[in-house]
């Protein structure tokens, strides 16, 4: 096994880690460690990958929920840059998705419908 070459960066309030993948770039970050999120959040999943290039996927080596997204590292450095702050505004959408607490079911009183 080759070892992956990697840094971490701080930012905002939390941590971004970007490795060479040999001309791809991996942008990660940890979003929750709580097993509640994996299913509250999954539902959410499906229609964020239509607006983001960002993945969500539960690592279980971590035992973390984590946010991840692939660069191409020969891309301009205003393509990288972009790149860079729409993964981490998809970083701030799930982290403050992580930290609410999970949506109540409405409450539908009974009804009678009359013609």
């Amino acid at each position: 096994h080759e070892a992956v070459r990697g840094i971490s960066l701080q930012v905002d309030d939390g941590e971004i880690r970007a490795a060479d993948l040999g001309g791809r770039l991996l942008l990660t970050r940890e979003i929750s460690r709580r097993t509640d999120d994996l299913t509250r959040l999954a539902v959410c999943a499906a229609g964020r990958i239509l607006k983001e290039d960002a993945v969500l996927y539960w690592d279980g080596r971590a035992e973390a929920l984590m946010l991840a997204q692939e660069i191409d590292a020969g891309a301009s450095a205003e393509t990288l840059r972009g790149s860079f702050e729409k993964f981490a505004d998809s970083c701030d959408w799930w982290t403050a998705r992580a930290g609410q607490e999970p949506a109540r079911s409405s409450f539908f009183p009974e009804m009678v419908i009359r013609p």
